[in-house]
């Protein structure tokens, strides 16, 4: 067969050769790795830079457009006085914060969120002052589908009387026993006929705020969403991201869990901070029901466990160390103790069928729904006979004399 390439196409082809044969021999000469030359050094690191730009950019983009609209309660209609908030008398702001809708929020003239007049009780009217923290206030939820107001339509209902809840809690620290007992003079002007006492866990240790508890509860999740959750710190796109992430029921109670399983291993039993903390509470309360004695008035507390530990109920079998009881049991001996009546939540809270879906996606503020449950049970018990004047026996009772 003829030849038909041309002398330059086969000195191409052996430059070629000779060419490959080289790079082979670097190749193996660098222990089977390309050599790495001065400008991929240069290259890379502008590549990873730009990917990290623009990844962090989408997220905080996504996060503005998703929050463009945000409104903020403090600041506008409650405010700081010293160490304790008050609402705006006769202010109504709207609020929207990451995860909830837009939410109205009215205050009378002495600033308290409550359609009911502060200056005068009308005449025949059972009145129950409301205390307590965000919780009872209703935080992140309509006025319709507070606590407050379903329980005076719940009462007024079944016992036959006109029963008022006036709501008298407040966002933050307004809620802790020493600043309640302080502003016992404020609640016995509302004239209240009982008083119900709402709390919860940050009511007792107010000196750890709720993004404490929420990032401490992050320190059970991967080190990667921890280290983007520190990277957007007190921006839209870290919250945005913090709630997404507390939408999985299984990662926020694992790492919740998880840290009250250390805290209980850590101390098996109540250190001396904690022996000072409750003594302080029990002072307070004392302070609490004996004003409120002195008037005649009946005091009745519940406490709300937050969402993981009342996941911790259900858990069978429930891992070592994790006594979710703890501080409800250690409340009711303080309160019993003291003169005020308990009403404990948890056993109807452990029969719950959806115990997760009456928490917002953060676990320390009951929503629309948790307040529709607690409602319940409060309307059970305070008919049940311990309050006789809300008792539906003695209603009835009373009814037929008159008949």
């Amino acid at each position: 067969m003829p030849d038909t390439f041309s002398q330059s196409e086969r000195d191409a082809d052996r430059a070629l050769s000779v060419g490959g044969e080289t790079h082979a021999a670097e190749y193996e000469e660098s222990g089977g790795r390309r050599k790495t030359s001065a400008l991929d050094w240069i290259v890379l690191p502008l590549i990873s830079a730009a990917t990290i730009a623009i990844f962090c950019g989408g997220i905080r983009l996504i996060s503005y457009l998703e929050f463009a609209h945000l409104k903020w309660l403090p600041g506008r209609c409650i405010v700081q006085s010293g160490s304790v908030l008050h609402g705006v008398p006769n202010s109504v702001c709207t609020e929207r914060n990451y995860y909830s809708q837009l939410v109205e929020y009215r205050f009378n003239s002495c600033g308290d969120r409550t359609p009911f007049d502060c200056r005068q009780k009308p005449e025949g009217v059972y009145r129950i002052v409301l205390i307590g923290s965000s919780n009872p206030m209703g935080y992140e939820v309509p006025a319709e589908s507070t606590l407050s107001e379903r329980l005076s339509a719940a009462l007024s209902r079944r016992t036959g009387r006109r029963v008022e809840v006036y709501n008298a809690s407040l966002n933050g620290s307004s809620g802790a026993p020493s600043n309640l007992a302080n502003r016992m003079s404020r609640t016995m002007a509302l004239q209240p006929d009982l008083i119900l006492w709402v709390m919860n866990a940050w009511d007792i240790n107010p000196d750890k705020s709720e993004d404490q508890i929420r990032d401490e509860a992050l320190q059970g999740s991967p080190r990667i969403l921890r280290a983007l959750r520190l990277l957007f710190t007190e921006t839209r796109a870290g919250y945005w991201m913090r709630e997404i992430l507390y939408r999985s029921q299984s990662l926020y109670t694992a790492a919740y869990l998880k840290r009250i399983q250390n805290e209980a291993q850590t101390h098996a039993t109540p250190n001396d901070e904690e022996h000072e903390r409750m003594r302080l509470v029990s002072l307070d309360v004392r302070t609490i029901v004996d004003r409120a004695k002195a008037d005649g008035v009946p005091v009745v507390v519940a406490f709300l466990p937050d969402r993981a530990v009342a996941d911790a109920f259900s858990m069978s079998p429930r891992p070592a160390g994790i006594e979710p009881d703890r501080l409800n049991n250690e409340l009711h001996t303080v309160l019993a103790g003291k003169g005020a009546i308990f009403a404990d939540v948890v056993p109807d809270l452990r029969k719950a069928l959806n115990l997760d879906g009456l928490y917002d996606p953060f676990g320390a503020h009951l929503n629309a729904e948790g307040h529709a449950f607690l409602t319940q049970i409060l309307e059970n018990f305070l008919t049940s006979g311990v309050v006789p004047a809300l008792s539906v026996n003695e209603q009835a009772q009373s009814e037929r004399i008159q008949q």
